[in-house]
């Protein structure tokens, strides 16, 4: 999922609307990609090994790794 650049063609997108901030995800997430800034939820792609264990966790399906 990386190009030939070594550069990253996957993200995470967090559903706002199904989110009912439990902050599971963040709890869960083994890099520490995950953290929250005030109410708005932060992914850093560096550190993210989009292992999947954030989606696994969310019972509302609030989040989605979209390969770009």
């Amino acid at each position: 999922m990386t190009g030939a650049e070594g550069i990253n063609f996957v993200t995470v997108r967090i559903n706002d609307s199904k989110c009912n901030r439990c902050y599971e995800c963040i709890d869960v997430c083994p890099t520490g990609a995950l953290s929250l800034e005030q109410t708005i939820f932060i992914h850093n792609s560096y550190e993210c090994s989009y292992c999947e264990v954030c989606m696994d966790v969310c019972e509302q399906e609030a989040i989605k790794i979209l390969e770009m």
